[in-house]
């Protein structure tokens, strides 16, 4: 039995990793990954304005913005983020000369002209092309910041009187339930990057592996080829050399992806010295949100939940992996199985869906019987219990309930499978199906 197993197993690994379509599809994959964490050096490369130094050129004739003006814009960060890197100068030419030279270069310099007129300070800035919103929008705010500034120093006011107009207002908040969790916002916070991040690829693998089990049984079914492999080896040794080929295949897929970002980040590193540090990337506010994250308790919560967590994603895989084979040998060609999947497709889209909406519907006694229904609870109750809303008995009772899903599909939808994948006619197939049900022997 496992030599005919592991026989099965290495064919449909073969025949999947040996094509040219999985070949060129990963480098294809390899080539867009490297190249979208190294884009700004491959941009770079290409000289032309990418590569130069971009400059505000700053015409004080007020005498009163040029370094306020300097040292504010240095100490912004939104610029760099997107790649906006500026240098606040003072002009060694006239405005005309720099006006001519920028059009002649079609440069992305930008002049600005601060005069004061009848005490009133304006501003023309002067660029040949269009800028930027979030340049225009930096520039605008410090400038303005800068006025304000001024006219207060002009104002003559006393330093209370300054602060008692720019302090910030003291904020205190009372919440008058005494159920409410310290860590609820940040929970909220949190969600809004927990949910996208776990969901999108389980639900990729999901649709993944599902849809490569029927198409492997209908090429079977199609090509007549059903027939030899059945006398070979038992119906139910063939599906599950099916579950743990496409299982494998797109674990396999994952881990490429990962290998790939990886060489990526490498190969960044090694050309150019520069790294992605994910501190700056997250940002202040993102950095502080990680550390309340630790300090919470919350991750050492996470981390006891985790292989519970990985236990349901398992059983949920082999879960989908039994209904999806059972749905495509009922079918007699392709198309058959693209509408019957229909129902998986809606059970997870479901499932999806409503992890999304699982914030904005805070632990709805809904939301928490559809986290624990198997199909659904592999995307729900992950999603859930990071934010707080369901305990870890919610997830023990999802976990029982899968098993008891695998159960009754390993006993009794082999039968059914054992039936569907010799038929080539959808006459009387469900009579066949269920007239199956009530056979002892798989």
């Amino acid at each position: 039995m496992k030599s005919k197993l592991s026989l099965l197993v290495k064919d449909g690994l073969n025949k999947k990793l040996n094509t040219k379509w999985f070949k060129i599809i990963n480098i294809i994959l390899l080539v867009v990954i490297v190249g979208l964490l190294n884009i700004d050096n491959i941009i770079k490369s290409f000289g032309g304005d990418f590569d130069k130094d971009k400059s505000i050129y700053v015409f004080d004739e007020t005498n009163a913005f040029y370094s306020s003006l300097e040292s504010m814009l240095a100490k912004t960060d939104a610029l760099e983020m997107v790649n906006l890197d500026y240098t606040v100068k003072k002009p060694e030419k006239t405005i005309e000369e720099l006006k001519e030279e920028i059009k002649k270069d079609e440069s992305a310099d930008i002049i600005l002209d601060i005069t004061n007129e009848n005490g009133e300070y304006k501003v023309n800035i002067i660029s040949y092309k269009y800028v930027d919103a979030i340049t225009l929008q930096i520039v605008s705010t410090s400038l303005n910041t800068i006025k304000t500034n001024l006219k207060v120093a002009e104002s003559n006011l006393s330093a209370e009187e300054i602060e008692s107009i720019f302090g910030s207002i003291e904020v205190n908040r009372e919440y008058l339930s005494e159920e409410l969790d310290e860590n609820y916002e940040l929970v909220q916070t949190l969600g809004n990057f927990v949910i996208p991040a776990f969901i999108m690829p389980f639900f990729f693998l999901l649709i993944m592996v599902t849809s490569m089990i029927g198409a492997e049984i209908n090429e079977e079914k199609t090509s007549k080829s059903m027939e030899i492999i059945i006398t070979s080896v038992s119906p139910k040794i063939h599906f599950l050399a099916k579950m743990i080929t496409s299982n494998i295949y797109a674990i396999l897929q994952c881990v490429l992806f990962v290998a790939y970002a990886a060489l990526g980040l490498i190969v960044r590193t090694t050309t150019t010295g520069q790294s992605i540090k994910l501190t700056e990337s997250f940002g202040e506010t993102g950095n502080k949100l990680i550390k309340t994250f630790i300090d919470s308790g919350m991750l050492d919560n996470l981390l006891k939940c985790l292989p519970y967590i990985l236990i349901l994603l398992v059983l949920s895989f082999v879960a989908f992996s039994l209904l999806s084979g059972i749905l495509a040998s009922m079918t007699t060609s392709a198309e058959d199985y693209s509408q019957l999947q229909t129902p998986l497709m809606m059970l997870i889209m479901l499932g999806y869906f409503v992890a999304i909406f699982s914030t904005t519907y805070e632990k709805s006694t809904f939301i928490i019987i559809l986290s624990m229904i198997p199909f659904l609870s592999c995307i729900i109750s992950p999603v859930l219990l990071i934010l707080g809303q369901i305990s870890l008995v919610h997830v023990l009772i999802s976990v029982i309930l899968v098993c008891a899903v695998i159960f009754v599909l390993v006993r009794y939808g082999l039968r059914i499978y054992k039936v569907g994948i010799l038929n080539y006619s959808s006459n009387n197939l469900w009579k066949k199906m269920f007239k199956s049900l009530k056979e002892k022997d798989a």
